[in-house]
C-alpha cells in the first residue's frame, strides 16, 4: 500500500482562493463607508457647534441678528486668514469687518454660513467636502429650526471598488 500524498490540491487553493476574493469585495467597501460616515461625524459636530454659536451670537448683547460669516463665530475664527493679524473682539464684534468666510475641520470639511442665508429669524450653515471624484460633494446643513444636521448628497460617501480597480 501506498501512502497518501498529504496537501491541497490546485482545485482547493482555487475555491479557496475565490472565497477570499468574494467576501474581500465586499468587506472592503463596507469598511470603507464606515470610515467615511465617521469621518463625516467631524462635520456633525461642527455644524452644532456653529449652530449653538449662532444662537448664542444672536442672544449676545440683544443683537438680535446671526453671524454673516462663519469667523464671526469663536470657535470658527481663525486670525492667520483675517485681512489682519488679531483683529480679534472687533471681528467678532462686526462681521462686516471679518474677512473669513470658511473654516477647515480636521477631516477637511470646509465650514461656511450661506451667504443670503442670514437674516433677524434664520441661518444655514454648511458642510461639505469633495471625498471622491466620481461622486458628488459631500454636503450637510443646519437652520436655525433643526435640532440635526440634514445630508445634502447621500450618496457622495459611496466607495466603489470597481472605479477603483477600473478607473
Amino acid at each position: 500500500m501506498k501512502p497518501k500524498p498529504s496537501g491541497f490540491t490546485l482545485v482547493e487553493l482555487m475555491v479557496v482562493t475565490a472565497i477570499i476574493g468574494i467576501l474581500a469585495a465586499v468587506a472592503v467597501p463596507a469598511y470603507v463607508n464606515y470610515i467615511n460616515r465617521a469621518k463625516q461625524s467631524d462635520a456633525v459636530i461642527a455644524l452644532m457647534q456653529a449652530k449653538m454659536e449662532q444662537e448664542n451670537f444672536w442672544a449676545d448683547d440683544f443683537r438680535f441678528r446671526y453671524a454673516g460669516t462663519i469667523g464671526c463665530l469663536p470657535s470658527f475664527y481663525d486670525p492667520e486668514k483675517d485681512k489682519e493679524k488679531n483683529p480679534g473682539d472687533r471681528c467678532l464684534a462686526n462681521c462686516g469687518d471679518c474677512a473669513q468666510t470658511r473654516y477647515t475641520t480636521v477631516e477637511g470639511y470646509e465650514i461656511f454660513v450661506e451667504q443670503g442665508s442670514v437674516s433677524a429669524n434664520s441661518f444655514t450653515i454648511w458642510a461639505e467636502k469633495k471625498v471622491y471624484p466620481y461622486r458628488g460633494t459631500d454636503r450637510l446643513s443646519i437652520n436655525a429650526d433643526d435640532t440635526r444636521p440634514e445630508v445634502d448628497n447621500e450618496d457622495a460617501l459611496s466607495f466603489s471598488l470597481f472605479k477603483l480597480l477600473f478607473d
